[in-house]
């Protein structure tokens, strides 16, 4: 019995030393012996040898004694009566292999040296460094998957670039990294949907198209277009685009076909896009009406001023305005030439109407009509004499856009419907856009506005119909697509990629955000939500990998919307940043619609640190926009800035004078909310007495209202402190604002 255990010694230390022999010349890499696509000879089997980490194809005796001391492990038997030996790996448990969840020892942030692959070994559950040509070999064998191919130079200068100069995000974290972050290569795909870039041929390059004789549409000059009527003695504008600049560049353009003064301006809407280059017009002009809806103003300022910073905001991202002008990140609008300055001079309408109104403008009948389309205000102008309509947003673009990325109140389709019906029943001859070149002919103009009305009904439709079924938004705006007769006409592509945006909006336009669960009537808030995934797989880390996994399987969604999680726990997390920038990038690039790729893409580059957006400093409230405002417009807005959680137990009223238009207001500060009402307090302890433009520099931030006060631009009555604590409640700027009111 010991002779035998003296030779069994024997012939272990034979084969260990054997096998740490290679050892020497072992690397990450491990190169294969033998060419294993080949495969073994038919006496001879495939194994893989532990300390060596390389296979090689051996008897079947040697291969068995090696398993039976655990120096290896057989891969693959050609014996066509295999041996019973310990454990046989053939290629249906390898496959299994591949569908299992990755092993916590994957190790994604394994860095390779320069020209060597990151894989994962299914028999081993690790990563491994091998060459390219071992790492195919395995691939095609079944053994292992390819992680990473090769480390891309453009991320490493970026993060090299971060770790000699960080950037601070708006949210006050630092990209900076410590250690590479490899990523899965991206797929194979163009950097703009076809389709989508197919599209901007309905708008650029930007030019001024004549629709007649006397009417004339400039496209591609900014995100609007603008029209020019030319009358016997004056000219008629429609819309005045979004920016004194842009509204320059196109008076510029028109002033190449007539001199005429203009005379009359009319807005469709009072969408900023639509209305904001209004005073460049009126420098081409004496005693120039503007017509309107009677609601224009409202809507004006219930978007731009009450929700200006939101707006503005999303409009950043929406327009592409800080994508680069080239590279896979560029701005899809191919021609659209960004100003570098952009100022609003909105002006309010000098005459409105309810319904309808009929006009005969130097030798020009028109008839506008009211119809609730995109927005609360917007009409549509019928000229009879041409034949022509002039639609407004009630149709966007290709589509109709019953939801706005940018946000908006709810629009309820049937009212674009019931607009497209009244149009189709003119039979025009010319449709002029506000987004895209005009489409001539009855029978073109006659399926385009049919096709429009008819998709986006279907869509309402459907999703009636699906509510009253039981399906939930989430579920109706996978499942609802265009019927087969319209989904691939050519002015619904866009149409195609919002579905599933429309389908939630009307979900929650007609029923409201309960879906019938009651397990989220009170429902944990998104960090909380966040911090209960990550934990359940594991950690951050895990969650990283279960990120990637996804990113391997093309799963983006999944895998930006987890890397999101992970955000919410750990907001300084670089990986996860460069891992749900990476899926952004492949998600915008196929998206079929002009906002979704431009938010997506300005979201991914954010998350890498190469542009910064201050969310606090983007606002559309400025002076120039301010100026034109009604002050008692103005005054309703303020309880929408109240600072609530410093206004706790005060019951007080501020009376505010102005003498320019010689009108009083009072500001009743109680249970934290404010109220605003006309006419002064006479018994209230404080009061202001300022002139309007005053307070609008004030409210613009222009102005600080401490300098006005000392500058005798504003008179007081009551305690100097108290007063500037009341209105540094519903100031943005409330740098002054005492640490608490005196009259606790």
């Amino acid at each position: 019995m010991k002779t035998k255990k003296i030779i069994f010694l024997s012939i272990f230390l034979i084969i260990l030393a054997f096998t740490l022999q290679g050892t020497a010349f072992a690397s990450d890499d491990s190169e294969l012996t033998e060419n294993i696509n080949a495969g073994c000879r038919d006496d001879n089997i495939l194994v893989f040898r532990v300390l060596n980490h390389e296979y090689v194809c051996t008897s079947p005796s040697t291969a068995e004694k090696w398993v039976k001391l655990g120096l290896a492990e057989i891969v693959q038997n050609n014996i066509i009566e295999p041996i019973k030996i310990t454990k046989i790996l053939n290629q249906e448990s390898i496959k299994t292999a591949i569908q299992k969840k990755p092993s916590l020892h994957e190790n994604y942030n394994l860095q390779c040296r320069e020209g060597y692959v990151l894989v994962f070994r299914f028999v081993h559950q690790d990563t491994f460094c091998t060459s390219q040509l071992t790492a195919e070999s395995w691939k095609k064998l079944g053994l292992a998957k390819i992680i990473q191919n090769a480390v891309f130079q453009e991320q490493l200068e970026t993060i090299n670039q971060q770790e000699k100069n960080p950037i601070n995000s708006d949210n006050g974290t630092e990209i900076s990294s410590k250690k590479i972050v490899l990523l899965l290569p991206y797929p194979k795909q163009p950097s703009i949907n076809p389709e989508l870039l197919a599209t901007d041929d309905y708008r650029y390059p930007p030019a001024v198209h004549k629709v007649n004789e006397r009417l004339w549409v400039a496209v591609g000059y900014d995100s609007t277009n603008s029209v020019m009527i030319e009358g016997d003695k004056e000219i008629i504008i429609i819309d005045t685009l979004s920016s004194y600049e842009s509204a320059k560049n196109v008076i510029n353009e028109f002033r190449k076909i007539t001199d005429k003064p203009i005379k009359t301006i009319i807005y469709t809407t009072g969408n900023l896009e639509h209305v904001g280059g209004t005073k460049a017009f009126l420098e081409e002009g004496n005693n120039v009406k503007i017509i309107s809806h009677d609601n224009n103003l409202n809507f004006y300022i219930n978007q731009n001023i009450m929700l200006g910073q939101m707006t503005a905001l999303r409009s950043q991202y929406a327009t592409g305005l800080l994508l680069p002008n080239e590279g896979l990140d560029k701005n899809n609008l191919k021609e659209y030439s960004k100003t570098k300055s952009t100022t609003i001079t909105y002006v309010p309408p000098t005459d409105t109407f309810t319904d309808e109104l009929n006009l005969d403008i130097s030798g020009v009948k028109m008839n506008l009509v009211h119809v609730k389309g995109e927005s609360s205000d917007q009409i549509y102008v019928w000229l009879p004499d041409d034949k022509s309509v002039i639609i407004g947003d009630n149709i966007y673009g290709i589509s109709p856009n019953a939801h706005i990325l940018r946000g908006t109140v709810y629009h309820d389709p049937m009212n674009y419907v019931n607009a497209l019906d009244k149009v189709i029943q003119l039979d025009p001859q010319f449709l002029i856009l506000s987004h895209v070149k005009p489409v001539i002919g009855k029978e073109n103009v006659k399926d385009i506005l049919v096709s429009t009305r008819d998709a986006t009904q279907y869509i309402y439709d459907q999703t009636i119909r699906g509510i009253n079924q039981g399906h939930d938004a989430d579920e109706l705006s996978t499942m609802i697509k265009l019927p087969a007769s319209l989904e691939n006409h050519p002015w619904l592509t866009s149409q195609k990629g919002q579905i599933s945006w429309n389908v939630k909006q009307i979900y929650y336009g007609v029923l409201g955000w309960f879906e019938e669960d009651p397990a989220f009537l009170q429902s944990i808030s998104i960090d909380q939500r966040s911090t209960k995934i990550v934990d359940a797989f594991g950690g951050s880390k895990n969650a990283l990998v279960g990120v990637k996994n996804a990113i391997d399987k093309g799963e983006y969604e999944w895998a930006s919307e987890l890397a999101t999680y992970v955000l919410h726990v750990e907001p300084e997390n670089t990986e996860a940043k460069l891992l749900k920038a990476h899926a952004l990038r492949v998600l915008g690039q196929r998206m079929l619609s002009y906002d979704a790729r431009q938010i997506t893409l300005t979201n991914a580059l954010e998350l890498e640190g190469k542009i910064t957006i201050n969310h606090d400093d983007v606002s559309q409230i400025n002076s120039e926009q301010l100026a034109e405002i009604p002050i008692e417009k103005l005054l309703y807005v303020l309880p929408t800035k109240l600072k609530s959680d410093k206004a706790d137990n005060i019951n007080e009223s501020l009376s505010i004078f102005y003498p320019d238009i010689d009108k009083g207001f009072t500001l009743h500060f109680r249970h934290n909310i404010l109220v605003v009402t006309e006419g002064s307090d006479v018994n209230s302890k404080y009061s202001l007495t300022l002139d309007t433009k005053t307070h609008k520099s004030i409210m613009s931030g222009d102005l600080k209202l401490l300098n006005a006060i000392n500058s005798k631009q504003i008179g007081f009555k009551g305690d100097m402190n108290d007063i500037l604590y009341l209105m540094g409640l519903i100031q943005d700027d409330s740098d002054v604002m005492p640490a608490k009111f005196k009259t606790w």
